[in-house]
């Protein structure tokens, strides 16, 4: 019995470090019937988060920060609102090229200076919206 016990425990604990090499590897990525590439486990992009090519639109304001939401510390979008204009600064999945927040050590300590003026540089979506993606050179910028 404490044969087959041990048996057990040594199948057992291969089959759990093989599973953690597994699942420590990059996965392939794959093609899918939409000519969208996607990866096991990847959320797949809307058009309107596809990489775009070719020049940015950029846009350079300054305002009042409204609201800061931190939904990317849980996979969602990080945001600022200044002066009307929702500016994404940060998706949770995303590993795209994105500008900075300054001033502050990070996205949660803008919270404490809603009211505060910040100046932006950040690319203009052409349908109201703004984002830091696209560039490095982007930014928000507590005043």
């Amino acid at each position: 019995m404490k044969i087959i016990l041990i048996a057990v425990a040594v199948v057992a604990f291969i089959g759990g470090g093989l599973y953690l090499y597994n699942s420590s590897l990059p996965n392939e990525n794959v093609t899918g019937q939409n000519e969208e590439t996607v990866s096991e486990n990847a959320r797949v992009m809307n058009d309107e988060e596809a990489p775009t090519t070719g020049k940015l639109k950029a846009a350079n304001f300054s305002g009042t920060l409204e609201e800061v939401n931190t939904g990317c510390f849980a996979d969602g979008e990080c945001y600022v609102v200044v002066d009307g204009k929702h500016i994404t600064v940060l998706r949770g999945w995303s590993r795209d090229t994105v500008g900075t927040v300054q001033g502050v050590e990070g996205i949660g300590d803008l919270e404490s200076h809603i009211g505060a003026e910040v100046e932006v540089y950040v690319q203009d979506l052409s349908d109201g919206t703004y984002t830091l993606y696209g560039s490095e050179g982007f930014y928000v910028k507590l005043k």
